[in-house]
Formats: C-alpha cells, sequence, structure tokens
C-alpha cells in the first residue's frame, strides 16, 4: 500500500517527475537525490500535522482524500501562501 501512494506522490499527484524529461544519469540522479529529501521531509510535516489535530486545515472533514505526503505539501504551501513562517525539521515529531 505505501509503494502505490509513493509512486502516486512522484507522479501526477505530487512531484510530477516524468515532466522533468531528463536524459543524463548525473541530472536525474541529483533531482532523484533532491526529491528524495524533500519527501522525506513533506511526510514528516503531514506526520505532525495529522499528530497536532491541524489535518481538517488541509483536508476535507467528512473524509479522508490525501495521504500523508499529501497533507504535508497542502499544509505547507498553505503557510506559504499565508505568510506564516515554518521550520524545515529532518527529525522524527514527538510531542
Amino acid at each position: 500500500m505505501w509503494i502505490d501512494e509513493m509512486f502516486g506522490d512522484f507522479k501526477g499527484n505530487g512531484f510530477d517527475l516524468e515532466s522533468s524529461h531528463l536524459g543524463h544519469f548525473m541530472r536525474l540522479s541529483r533531482l532523484t537525490l533532491a526529491v528524495a529529501l524533500l519527501y522525506v521531509w513533506l511526510i514528516s510535516e503531514g506526520c505532525r500535522v495529522i499528530k497536532r489535530g491541524l489535518r481538517h486545515l488541509v483536508d476535507r472533514r467528512d473524509r479522508r482524500d490525501f495521504g500523508i505526503f499529501r497533507i504535508g505539501y497542502n499544509m505547507v504551501e498553505r503557510m506559504l501562501a499565508l505568510g506564516e513562517r515554518f521550520k524545515i525539521r529532518l527529525i522524527p515529531y514527538f510531542p
């Protein structure tokens, strides 16, 4: 189940890596490394949002449409749009 979620996140539901059309190995490997780090960070942000009870700000209340990655992505997008500050943490969130 997690693998299907991840492929969706890397394709049209998230980063849309297919549209990069990179053919050079080194450029593709650098992009993959950057995306992997960003992916881990957005997953941790999604976990933080859910644990703090803020999911309703970026997802529907009546059903769960988004995965953890998309919740983190939407929250960061929301915070940027509202001009709010956030910290980039790459450590697990513990309340």
